[in-house]
């Protein structure tokens, strides 16, 4: 019977004890940096190895280039960090990770920490009076960024932790960015010309004909035009995502339009002359009356002229 039990016992716990001793290798780490803070020569480093699959301990090796900097034995899953003092020269050195839990090395890509800082906006280029959202980009991890404005009468500078800054109405002036002392290009924003222009096919318009209005701009918007149509016994207003507004019997009155709050010329359909009509009739009859006369008065001539003629 106890022979019997211990063969169960066995029998269960030999398939977990196989399963304790599997181990798996480990995978190529992932590298990456953050730059704590400046010295006056040099980078003070966090460079961070993990291997995201592997059997624990991990020895983690940083090498810069082919110079050793330091080891470490990862007991757990988080990551390895190097805190390492770097200088300018050797920023520009190639960083590798190293990873072996007795499977064999394996290495992470090169990292080469560019301090470069690129600044990119949104729209591009930018539009006057229109909002603006700048990304400061870097390849290393940073929790500060510095935002430069520099305007015509005054220069603004704002310390964030993101690297996204949102300018609800943009100025006139050039914007800039910088991690830890090196400065981004620039980006300008110009004095545009935000004049609005209202033109209608037929030109003139015609009261009671159809009319299409065309609202221009010369930059790109995605703003509402809005129309304004005023009349004589009631006015109008209405917003469209397009630049063309067709109206089937225009009325009389006065059209313009407007874009991101500037206006545009306007345009006026005059009144119909209601005296015009029985004026024209009148001279019609008259013109025709005189044209009657003038036809006699040949016929009369040369009926006279033949009579002479006879006679003689």
């Amino acid at each position: 019977m106890n022979v019997v039990f211990h063969l169960q016992v066995l029998f269960v716990l030999t398939p977990f004890a196989a399963c304790q001793e599997h181990k798996v290798p480990a995978s190529n780490p992932e590298i990456s940096a953050q730059i704590d803070y400046k010295l006056e020569k040099s980078m003070v480093t966090t460079i961070s190895c993990l291997s995201p699959k592997g059997s624990l301990p991990i020895n983690y090796t940083l090498y810069r280039d082919t110079t050793l900097v330091n080891t470490l034995v990862a007991e757990s899953r988080p990551r390895a960090e190097f805190v390492v003092n770097l200088s300018f020269s050797e920023l520009l050195e190639t960083l590798k990770c190293k990873a072996d839990n007795g499977f064999g090395p394996k290495y992470s890509r090169g990292l080469i920490i560019d301090l470069s800082v690129n600044l990119t906006s949104k729209p591009d280029p930018p539009i006057l009076g229109q909002q603006l959202a700048l990304s400061c980009g870097v390849t290393f991890n940073t929790q500060q960024y510095e935002w430069y404005f520099v305007y015509p009468t005054k220069n603004t500078t704002n310390i964030t932790g993101q690297n996204q800054y949102i300018i609800e109405s943009t100025n006139v002036g050039i914007y800039y960015c910088s991690v830890y002392g090196y400065v981004s290009n620039g980006i300008e924003v110009l004095v545009q010309d935000l004049s609005v222009n209202l033109t209608s096919k037929p030109d003139p318009p015609i009261v009671g004909q159809q009319l299409a209005l065309y609202c221009t701009v010369t930059y790109d918007t995605k703003e509402n035009y809005t129309w304004y149509f005023v009349h004589p016994t009631k006015n109008m207003t209405k917003d469209t995502k397009q630049n063309q507004f067709i109206i089937e019997a225009a009325n009389s009155g006065i059209y313009y339009c407007s874009v991101h709050g500037h206006f545009s010329n306007r345009i006026e359909v005059p009144e119909q002359d209601s005296s015009f009509q029985p004026v024209v009739v009148g001279v019609s009859v008259g013109a025709i009356l005189l044209l009657i006369l003038i036809i006699g008065l040949i016929c009369y001539c040369c009926a006279t002229k033949a009579h002479r003629f006879d006679i003689a």
